[in-house]
């Protein structure tokens, strides 16, 4: 039996997502899309691109410079 067995421990929460920083967001036609950027912690950050508040794709870094920079360059692909 493990040492850390707690018999009457209260139930784990459950997960809640994790709201980012919100870098831009544009119209294209009637389709919203947003990104926001994330700090998970020293090592990472990770780009996130939302379609009328749905994810559409997420990509990690690590730097928030490389993130932005990457950010930029998929905005002007989906504008076009």
């Amino acid at each position: 039996m493990s040492d850390d067995y707690t018999p009457n421990r209260p139930p784990t929460p459950p997960w809640q997502p994790q709201t980012g920083e919100r870098l831009f967001e544009f119209l294209r036609g009637h389709d919203r899309f947003l990104c926001e950027w994330r700090d998970d912690g020293p090592h990472s950050v990770e780009a996130r691109f939302f379609q009328n508040e749905d994810l559409l794709f997420t990509r990690r870094f690590a730097t928030r410079a490389l993130a932005v920079q990457w950010a930029e360059e998929e905005r002007k692909a989906i504008e076009q």
